[in-house]
């Protein structure tokens, strides 16, 4: 039988959605089923070029008018000249990075859809840049379309930054080439050095372990001495450390700290850029610190990965190399590369961008134990085995469950390698010790990238299911299979991280002198906001999100000079405002239900449309109802829209995170009808069972199965009066 021009050719069984979910394709483009679930765009044929074509949907059964959605085929030219580029909700597992379609022959430029430009974002230049799946502002779109299947259109959908990569772009060329001849360099006194210093130190503790505090101060009035000639190479490094420092003071010194940068790369350019030396990788770490501080996250990946070549090329990252060396010399050595690690992990992580390092030391080694270089295995175990396969196994999922448990009861004795102390505080109670918060909400976020995979599943199942205002996903039934309550577990894992993360940063709001930018406190305070935020949205906790959600903005606040850390304010405040609009609406839908229900049993006399219906039109709304139901059973069990796909021999065969029921599979819509059988906007039922409350007989049920059938009311005077008893013997209790 010939095929018509919208199916794919007769090799193609199913799109690469039905396949990886092993359901039933009609294997059109877009198919049904990835209509119904609203990801047209993810229905993709592998290895056939009219998956790229324009087709039309299939017919609804349910009586609906059939839509035409078109999946435009577009040159990357025309992308990029009208837009096209954007980020859409990620459906991992539904094509891969390397397998887009191309045209060959002639000059015309390659065919790409859409779906494979959706990690391209625009720099404040304009230029696109890549945004990889563990990115957070990937996770942040994810959440958008959560948002907006939820609640419809709202601030945080209609962001007109969304697609945007938000930096601070400088406002002027860089003027670190001109800085002998027309920009004096900066006059400190030897207190005003010292404090930022300290500074410096007091922000970076736990991230960058360059230097020894004593050694610079020790140092620094012979430095500030001497003539700065361009032969020294420690200027460079002075002069970062000076940035970094003006960086994190309370005071606005952002002029200073951008002399002091543009003195410190001068001196990088003119004695550390050629060769590659133990002095390169710590100016150039510096440089990369100093533009994370500015919000210049494009800029420091560029930096670092200067800083990273060089130490490839003078063997830090082999620890028997640095053995070869004199003990200061070796201990330098690895804490450099201790340094470079946790830089290339976090860019790594919060950008969606492959590790440029790879570990080869055992990290979990005795010998010399270093928490930060061991929480960046996990790190590194997460990113690669993970993220680009779009895939977990059971196998990694016990392999990283189990590094983490070790790394847990191992912390505190690698944490005098790292050189951060174990109190809450440092001097006297003066600052909170944010090395030690670094170490611990690093370890929070390693269990949210890990754990968010099953977070997004489990509310996109909660959403695509009807929204329910019963969390079933809460109550674990008697039941329940070993892998379905190990995927509980793993979404309240992510959860409880992104509280215990919130809970730490809370004693920040005890300190008046705080570092006025910490981008690895801000990252974790933002990762923490969008997992509780996505949280509320699926029902997944009773822990109190929209207090954590408040406290996590409150957070944000204090960091205003920071541009990340006022976007991110801002996308906080948007999505605190999305979870009180999912809230009342859920609300007035259980009011509504319950409302409805008592009508059915008491009548009602405040609705004069309602009360003049008859009963024949009530038993026929039921009847239509149940009719409904039942053509909607048929159509098809709703899929659960997941953006992830396991090992088939592992975690594939996992049940949904919600009982697959008929009830609970319907796609229902919240009623904006008088009844609960009416349809609502999308032409769903919303509840196809509860007509059955307002027929004779389903009201005869729901009377039988009130207990107790007989209440006395002496069984309750007992122990609680009716009424209250007052003495009338004392006339002060009248």
């Amino acid at each position: 039988m010939a095929l018509n021009h919208t199916d794919p050719p007769h090799f193609l069984k199913a799109c690469a959605n039905c396949r990886r979910r092993k359901e039933r394709c009609d294997r059109r483009q877009p198919c049904g089923r990835c209509l119904y679930r609203k990801v047209p765009s993810a229905c993709l044929f592998p290895h056939s070029a009219s998956a790229l074509s324009s087709s039309s949907a299939p017919d609804r059964e349910d009586g609906r008018a059939s839509t035409t959605t078109t999946t435009s085929q577009v040159t990357f030219a025309d992308a990029i000249n009208h837009g096209h580029v954007y980020i859409s909700p990620l459906e991992l597992g539904a094509s891969g990075d390397n397998d887009a379609s191309t045209t060959t022959g002639g000059a015309a430029p390659p065919v790409v859809s859409k779906h494979y430009l959706s990690r391209l974002l625009r720099d404040p230049r304009g230029k696109y840049m890549f945004i990889g799946d563990s990115a957070n502002l990937s996770f942040l779109q994810s959440i958008r379309k959560v948002v907006e299947d939820s609640i419809g259109e709202c601030q945080l959908t209609k962001d007109p930054l969304r697609n945007q990569m938000v930096e601070a772009a400088p406002d002027r060329q860089p003027a670190w080439l001109q800085v002998n001849s027309t920009h004096p360099s900066p006059t400190l006194t030897l207190a005003e050095a010292t404090r930022l210093v300290r500074r410096y130190f007091l922000a970076t503790n736990g991230i960058l372990d360059l230097f020894d505090e004593e050694d610079l101060l020790k140092d620094l009035p012979g430095w500030l001495g001497k003539e700065k000639v361009s032969e020294n190479v420690l200027h460079a490094a002075y002069y970062l450390i000076f940035a970094v420092g003006a960086q994190a003071s309370s005071e606005d010194m952002d002029d200073l700290a951008e002399t002091c940068f543009s003195y410190g790369r001068y001196f990088t350019f003119v004695t550390l850029s050629e060769e590659p030396s133990m002095c390169t990788v710590q100016v150039y770490a510096l440089i990369t610190m100093y533009l994370l501080n500015a919000s210049r996250r494009n800029a420091a990946f560029m930096n670092l990965g200067t800083a990273v070549r060089a130490a490839y090329a003078l063997g830090l990252h082999r620890k028997e190399i640095a053995a070869l060396f004199p003990p200061p010399e070796c201990k330098i050595r690895e804490r450099l590369w201790k340094t470079i690690r946790i830089l290339d992990l976090f860019m790594a992580a919060s950008l969606g961008r492959p590790p440029s390092t790879s570990e080869t030391r055992d990290t979990r080694s005795a010998d010399h134990y270093s928490a930060s270089l061991d929480i960046c295995a996990i790190f590194e175990t997460i990113l690669t085995e993970i993220y680009p396969k779009r895939m977990i196994s059971s196998n990694v999922l016990e392999k990283v469950s189990e590094h983490h448990r070790q790394w847990s009861a191992n912390v505190h004795r690698g944490l005098a390698t790292d050189g951060i102390k174990p109190t809450e505080s440092i001097d006297g109670g003066k600052w909170p010790n944010i090395g030690l918060l670094h170490m611990k909400e690093s370890y929070y976020w390693s269990i949210m990238l890990l754990t968010r995979p099953f977070l997004q599943e489990a509310v996109s199942s909660y959403v695509n299911s009807g929204q329910r205002t019963q969390p079933e996903i809460e109550e674990q039934a008697p039941n329940s299979s070993p892998t379905k309550v190990t995927t509980k577990i793993l979404v309240h894992a992510c959860v409880d991280s992104a509280v215990r993360t919130i809970d730490l940063l809370r004693a920040l709001l005890g300190y008046s002198d705080l570092p006025k930018r910490l981008p690895f406190v801000v990252n974790s305070l933002f990762v923490s906001a969008l997992v509780l935020g996505l949280a509320r949205f699926g029902e997944v906790s009773k822990s109190p999100v929209e207090v954590h959600l408040k406290l996590a903005h409150r957070l944000l606040a204090l960091f205003p000079h920071d541009t990340l850390a006022r976007r991110n304010a801002s996308i906080v405040d948007e999505l605190l405002q999305a979870c009180d609009v999912v809230c009342e609406k859920r609300t007035l839908a259980s009011q509504d239900h319950f409302r409805l229900l008592v009508r059915g049993i008491f009548g009602a006399i405040h609705d004069n449309q309602a009360a003049s219906r008859s009963a024949d039109q009530m038993l026929e709304h039921a009847h239509h109802a149940n009719g409904a139901a039942e053509s909607a059973a048929e159509l098809s069990q709703a899929p659960q829209s997941s953006s992830w796909h396991r090992n088939v021999n592992d975690i594939a065969s996992m049940p949904p995170l919600r009982p697959g029921s008929q009830a609970q599979t319907q796609p229902n819509a919240l009623y904006s009808g008088a009844y609960p059988w009416e349809q609502g906007e999308s032409g769903n039922v919303a509840d196809p069972y509860m007509p059955s409350m307002f027929t004779n007989e389903g009201l005869e049920r729901t009377f039988q199965f009130m207990s107790p059938t007989t209440m006395w009311f002496e069984t309750y005077d007992e122990t609680i009066p009716l009424f209250s008893t007052v003495n009338t013997t004392e006339p002060s209790s009248l």
